[in-house]
């Protein structure tokens, strides 16, 4: 026997680019030379993503069939054949098997290189052709017989295509012990010539289209076999003898392999739960597994090829008995990268294997002896067995009999039997109506005669249905065409031809027909071209030789009251079979739009969102312009006069072209990227709405009670701050309701996988009986609905990676942001660098090639000064710590999920579950999901690397699951708790408190100014009293820091402008109270616009309940409406409450204190609203100068007091600080100048105007309140008395301040994003009285993602900053990290002179990233230089404030 071990050959072929790849202008990403294929990666926008490297491929033989005008590379049908068809017939004809697999992606060209057109045959028409051609020149001492058989394998089942009762019910799959797997039932059809397997072929894919078509079964998702049996005989004439050879040749064409990707195969999505992609998936098991095998990894690994059906079937062709060729069909378009990227991978991992075929010669006569033992065997077994009654041996029997008749059967009964299958099938079609010449629309072209429509190429045009005098057309066995499926009536509608050839359509009452997309109810005169949809998803092409629309311009001017038809339609007078734009896709498209017509919801989305793009786009522009102008001011700041002017000039000009450029290509990027994205979202709107029409057709009329609406919601990775800017935020999703059952929200992917069930539901209850049908529906679950849930996706939290370019520890709670734009928990996560080093450029430096050569290059300066090389790797250690704040019914079996840096796969962070410790029910507990993970990564320092830490962020998903495991919630915790829960997160991100601590300082005996003390007292609120000794030379000190751990807003004091004392009072500790630091102006300003923002949607959820109310009838979606509106209702006006009386601790503003507060500390915490934009968190512009935040919250007993500016003497390096020179003479009070009675306390009020630089670049002023008392010199030994006594003296006091930015955004909405997200895809229009419509609504809320994201990487820069300030370090910034927002001014900017009056200093707009400034960070964390004038200057006295 002879045998050949080979490896499996492999092909690579470009396609054309096609119509929408041209449309859409994409880039080309594939080269190919000799057996190379390079993949370039695609141009982005996206940091890093452009420093790809190509990824270069060798295969046998790659055909670049993508530019016919590129003659010398170009490879066609016969270049195809030539390499892989001749070998493969060579095989065969030596008595090999053999078999040539099409893998690709849908629309790469799979069924084109395997079938082709009429024009260009592909590779099974070519091969036959080759086979019968050779046949015929053999010499009689040589005979040939040849089978065929054709099978589809869709959804886990096999059909036959050549019976045509086959193409009706699945075939089941067998193993035989002789002959292995096989299909029972497949029909194996004798051939004499090519015709006949041409003829069988059409008429195959006739029955596929027709099946297809019935259940609206996608052909780019089953996989159709073709088998050709060649038995050779040889007879030697001299000594009688004959010898035989068979050989199988199996031509496979895959399904689309973008489907395993989409579902969830390569980890994005959890996998759904269908056998659609079943096969595939194996499939690329299996060539994993085989590949492994031959590279000796793994000589025992297991293969799953029985875990499909495909891969069972063609277990031979892979590592088996058969020499294989692969070809793989791929995009050149680089918005098919990806999918390009994994065909390619495939492939390379199939050209591993290596397969042991072996010469069949004389099979049939040793299996026909084989089976005939097992036959003999099962016999003796079954008449041993039959008193226990053996069902099991009965049919392995029957089975083995009926194998032995079929392979006993001589070649005339099996031409007898090809010839009655012919017959019945053609008998079949034609009382479908299908016309049983050859396929396509060619022939006939003066009839007239309806032409299928298929998204596949090669099932579409197909089937050509003749039209007669009256054609009726329906599903009942009378009429003419016959169709069956969704939404076909038993008698659908009627078509006539009248006598002078026009050709009138009547639809049947409730029959669903559209033409030309417009669904009609009366007779309609159809066109030469027109598209007539029937039912759900039989779309037709017109051929009316006789009634060309071109021809009919004048009539149809004259009858212009027809306008159903757009201006496109009357291009439609040329030939059907060349009108490539009306095909599927088109026709498809055409009834969407136009039955969702002017209320199509997507479509206003659509609209929307090209608005919104155009304001955010002058808006960008704008912003970029003044950017670069800013940029320019700086260069001319710092070139001296004294430098030379050509040379300045040349650069300035220079410079401005760059800044034009930077601009200009800034712009086209993000036109190009907004354009891609708005027409994939056009696409995902048609595709979600045709899928739900159906689910919700299968529904009703299995009374399913199940209804599917099409959302909106944000893909995870569109909540990652490293997504591409400008693309389309939301995606079309599918809401799943089940009456009495919760709401569930699927991917479009999942609809799509569940209908293929669906559909399979559907035809089985339709020809079954109920009884087995709810038989069935338990055994195989319900595709309408899930039982089980999978987890859902909570939401994504980003950690942004700046902190690795500092050696510090960034420890924070980030928002987890859900699919709608809110936040809805937080993640508490710690990354920081542990080993290692990243290079800091310097910030004046050029950023040339010489400057940023090889990342091993770097040089990094030591604390030293001395210069060591960096580190080629850095170690980083992310930890994941809790979750809080998750919502309730998602808070069940949490994980977290996170892919870091270059990792191929994700890293999963599972919680931390304790089983012997019983549950806890503290309700705080059971908001919070603890996990335990850390993980060090390894990673090499690059340019990209480099980039990636300096803009993007780590994206940590973190899912949810909505059932607790006992049918129930783990706790049931009412929903005040958890709306209060919500408030008190929601005012976190937008507060901060700093603290204010005040000491007064004297000159003691030394010469040196030390700290007087403080005494406690319980009549005083102040923090407790200063003890000043007349007469005597006194400073101030002053210190302003934010409170950690005290919420999120990001708020950095930079330094201390100017300080003022004033308001001198006096109060009787028996009969007045005691004064603090503590004012309302500010808290009633919070109060009255967060009362204002609750009016305003309180009258909206009026305004909207009442609508419902007066509904005359009212459908099951404005009961849902109702009720959540109520839910809102309810909320707010606890939300109400809150504003007015916050419980204590709530954190919320003007909660009462629930604090004890530390020694010196005032109990009552005072509130500063700085009434910033809610969105960016910039100052509005009357906030400067005398109407700084701050100015107008005075304190009780202030009005009309003088202040006094005091010469700031001294800033500190580590802390914001300020001392000054205060000489108490200046008040002219006498209860400063004399010893303060017993009986009564001295109060001051103490200014500071202090410089935030985050969130905004502002002024602030705080205020704090002292208390007084002046007592004369003590003698030595009172002195020591008084010293023994006191312990734990204090000698400062402080006041902390609540700091509010602005209202939360969320308060402001008038209705939950969830609710807005169903109303917008509803298409509802004008929703309030403010004349805006939910979808505008969504989309404004929507958008805010992005202002999100910048406000937290904002917030998580300033941590770091406040760590790295802790530490005593300055910043020491680099090129490549990020810009913060605003810069302000520094503390050397302080040094002018008093005239100016404190009054701080302008901003500083500088970018510090800027290559061509020489600017350090100063700015940042810069100290006073020892020469300021306020060092130098002489004191003047004070400055009088003057009154307020």
């Amino acid at each position: 026997m002879k045998m050949s071990d080979s490896k499996v050959k492999v092909a690579v072929r470009v396609r054309p680019m096609n119509r929408r790849e041209i449309e859409l202008n994409t880039k080309c990403i594939l080269e190919m030379e000799d057996n190379q294929t390079v993949l370039h990666p695609p141009p982005s926008n996206t940091k890093g993503e452009n420093r790809k490297t190509p990824k270069v491929f060798a295969f046998d033989y790659c055909f670049w069939s993508m530019d016919e005008s590129n003659v010398t590379q170009y490879a066609g049908q016969e270049v195809v054949f030539k390499c892989l068809g001749e070998g493969i017939l060579e095989n065969a004809f030596q008595g090999y098997n053999a078999c040539v697999f099409a893998y690709g992606q849908t629309g790469s060209g799979k069924s084109f290189s395997m079938m082709g057109n009429g024009d260009q045959p592909g590779l099974i028409p070519r091969l036959c052709c080759s086979l019968f051609e050779r046949v015929s020149k053999e010499d009689k001492s040589h005979s040939f017989k040849v089978e065929v058989s054709y099978m589809e394998i869709y959804n886990e089942k096999v059909r036959d295509l050549l019976d045509p009762k086959g193409s009706r019910q699945s075939l089941k799959v067998r193993e035989h012990k002789v002959f292995g797997p096989y299909v029972d039932g497949l029909s194996q059809l004798a051939v004499t010539n090519f015709e006949d397997i041409e003829s069988l072929m059409s008429e195959g894919n006739k029955s596929r289209t027709v099946a297809a078509t019935n259940m609206n079964e996608e052909s780019s998702r089953s996989h159709a076999v073709f088998n050709i049996i060649i038995t050779q005989t040889l007879y030697d004439l001299q000594s009688g003898n004959s010898g035989e050879k068979v050989s199988k040749v199996s031509l496979v064409d895959l399904a689309g392999s973008e489907r395993v990707s989409k579902t969830g195969a390569a980890g994005e999505r959890l996998k759904e739960g269908s056998n659609i992609n079943k096969s595939l998936t194996t499939l690329g098991c299996v060539i994993s597994a085989l590949a492994d095998q031959s590279a000796g990894k793994g000589k025992n690994k297991f293969v799953p090829y029985r875990d499909s059906v495909l891969t069972w079937l063609l277990k031979d062709n892979l590592g088996g008995n058969s020499k294989t060729a692969m070809i793989a069909t791929v995009s050149p378009a680089a918005d098919n990268y990806e999918e390009t990227l994994s065909t390619l991978r495939y492939a390379d991992r199939a050209k591993r294997i290596v397969n042991h075929a072996v010469v069949n010669e004389d099979p049939n006569a040793r299996i026909i002896r084989e089976l005939r033992e097992e036959v003999e065997k099962l016999r003796e077994q079954l008449s041993q067995a039959e008193s226990l009654k053996a069902p099991e041996l009965k049919e392995k029997l029957e089975e083995s009999e009926k194998l032995i008749k079929e392979m006993t059967l001589t070649w005339e009964e099996k031409l007898r039997k090809t010839e009655e299958i012919a017959q019945e099938r053609q008998r079949q079609l034609e009382s479908m109506g299908i016309s049983l010449e050859s396929s396509g629309i060619k022939v006939g072209e003066d009839k007239c005669f309806l032409v299928n429509l298929n998204a596949d190429p090669a099932l579409n045009e197909l089937l050509v249905y003749y039209l007669k005098e009256h054609t009726r057309v329906g599903a009942d066995t009378s009429q003419d065409i016959q169709l069956f499926g969704i939404g076909i009536q038993p008698e659908h509608c009627l078509l006539e031809i009248t006598g002078d050839g026009d050709v009138t359509l009547t639809p049947i009452e409730n029959a669903r027909t559209c033409v030309n997309g417009t669904m009609i109810y009366s007779v309609v005169h159809l066109w030469h071209g027109d598209r007539i949809l029937w039912g759900n998803n039989h779309f037709f092409r017109i051929n009316l030789p006789k009634r060309k629309r071109r021809d009919c311009l004048k009539e149809r001017e004259r009858d212009s009251t027809k306008e159903c038809f757009s201006d496109h339609d009357v291009e439609t007078g040329s030939e059907a079979s060349s009108e490539q734009d009306y095909n599927y896709e088109f026709a498809q498209m055409e009834v969407m739009m136009k039955t969702l017509n002017n209320n199509d919801p997507m479509q206003n989305v659509v609209q929307v969102l090209e608005k919104q793009y155009m304001e955010e786009k002058r808006t960008a522009l704008e912003e970029q312009r003044m950017m670069y102008e800013r940029e320019l001011e700086q260069l001319r700041q710092q070139l001296s006069p004294e430098r030379h002017h050509r040379s300045s000039m040349d650069r300035l000009s220079f410079s401005t072209q760059t800044a034009q450029q930077k601009v200009r290509l800034w712009s086209e990027e993000r036109d190009e990227l907004f354009r891609q994205s708005l027409a994939k979202l056009r696409e995902q709107v048609v595709r979600a709405n045709a899928l739900v029409r159906e689910a919700n057709f299968l529904s009703e009329d299995m009374n399913k009670l199940t209804d599917y609406q099409v959302t909106l919601q944000i893909p995870a990775a569109n909540l990652s701050a490293n997504r591409k800017r400008g693309a389309i935020v939301s995606e079309p999703a599918i809401q799943v309701r089940r009456k009495g059952k919760g709401i569930q929200v699927w991917p479009i992917e999942k609809l799509e996988n569940k209908l293929v069930d669906m559909r399979d539901h559907y035809r089985d209850w339709k020809e079954k009986t109920e009884e087995i049908n709810s038989k069935q529906n338990n055994k195989r679950g319900d595709p309408f609905y899930e039982a089980q849930e999978n987890h859902n996706l909570i939401g994504v939290a980003n950690v942004f990676l700046e902190c690795l370019f500092h050696d510090v520890k960034l420890h924070y709670a980030v928002p987890i942001i859900s699919q709608q734009g809110e936040v809805a928990g937080r993640l508490h996560v710690e990354l920081m660098r542990v080993s290692g080093a990243v290079p800091e450029r310097l910030a004046g430096g050029d950023d040339s090639s010489e400057n940023s050569s090889e990342s091993c290059n770097y040089e990094v300066m030591d604390n030293n000064g001395e210069i060591i090389h960096m580190a080629k790797k850095l170690t980083c250690r992310v930890k994941i710590k809790k979750a809080t704040g998750l919502p309730l019914n998602l808070s069940n079996f949490v994980f977290s999920q996170y892919t870091f840096w270059d990792q191929c796969e994700p890293t999963v962070a599972p919680p931390v579950v304790i089983p012997d410790m019983p549950s806890q029910r503290n309700k705080e507990v059971q908001f919070t999901v603890s996990f335990d993970h850390c993980k060090d990564y390894v990673v090499h320092v690059t340019e990209e690397f480099l980039e990636f830490i300096a803009e993007g962020a780590l994206a940590i998903e973190v899912w949810g699951h909505r059932c607790a495991g006992n049918g129930q919630s783990l706790w049931e915790l009412d929903a005040m708790q958890a709306k209060t829960r919500t408030l008190q997160d929601r005012w976190s991100e937008v507060s901060r408190r700093i603290e204010m601590w005040t000491s007064v300082q004297e000159l003691n005996e030394l010469g040196e100014y030390t700290a007087v003390e403080l005494h406690q007292a319980k009549d005083v609120n102040t923090g407790g009293v200063f003890q000043l000794r007349q007469g005597h030379s006194r400073r101030l000190q002053v210190a302003v820091k934010p409170v950690l751990q005290s919420g999120t807003l990001p708020l950095m004091v930079e330094a201390i402008l100017s300080v003022s004392i004033g308001c001198v009072s006096v109060r009787s500790t028996k009969l007045q109270r005691g004064l603090d630091s503590y004012q309302e102006e500010d808290l009633n300003c919070v109060r009255e616009r967060w009362s204002e923002a609750l009016m305003k949607r309180r009258e909206y959820l009026d305004e909207q309940i009442k609508k419902i109310i007066h509904k005359q009838e009212k459908t099951e979606d404005d009961v849902e409406r109702e009720a959540r509106l109520v839910e809102q209702w309810v909320g707010l006006t606890e939300e109400r409450n809150a504003v007015l009386v916050p419980a204590p601790g709530s954190g919320i503003p003007g909660a009462p204190a629930h604090w004890t507060p530390p020694p010196g500390v005032e109990a009552h915490i005072p509130v500063l609203f700085l009434d910033l934009n809610a969105d960016d968190l910039t100052m509005n512009e009357h906030l400067t100068g005398p109407h700084a935040s701050g100015v107008n919250s005075i304190l009780p007993k202030e009005h009309g007091s003088q202040f006094f500016y005091l010469p700031i003497i001294r800033h500190s390096d580590q802390e914001v600080l300020a001392v000054c020179s205060w000489d108490s003479s200046i008040h002219d009070s006498v209860h400063l100048n004399r010893i303060t009675p017993p009986n009564e306390r001295i109060y001051l009020i103490l200014k500071a105007t202090v410089q935030l630089s985050h969130p905004a670049s502002m002024e602030l002023v705080i205020r704090k309140r002292i208390a007084v008392n002046v007592y004369n010199k003590q003698s030595f030994t009172q002195s020591l008395k008084r010293r023994m006594s006191l312990k734990n003296v204090l000698y400062s006091c402080g006041v902390l301040y609540e700091i509010v930015s602005n209202i939360p955004k969320a308060s402001e909405e008038t209705e939950d994003r969830e609710t807005l997200a169903l109303m917008a895809a509803r298409g509802e229009s004008v929703s309030s009285t403010d004349g805006e419509t939910y979808i505008e609504k969504y989309i404004r809320g929507v958008l805010e993602v992005e202002n999100i994201l910048s406000l937290e990487r904002l917030r998580q820069a300033v941590t770091i900053k406040e760590a790295l300030s802790a530490k005593g370090r300055h910043i020491r910034r680099s090129i490549s990290t990020p810009n913060v927002q605003y810069i302000s001014c520094s503390r050397s900017d302080l040094s002018r002179s008093e005239d100016d009056d404190f009054k701080g200093c302008s901003e500083t707009n500088l970018d510090i990233s800027d290559s061509s400034s020489n600017y350090q960070d100063a700015s940042l964390y810069a100290t006073l230089p020892k020469d300021s004038p306020q060092k130098s200057n002489k004191y003047q006295g004070p400055i009088l404030e003057g009154p307020l």
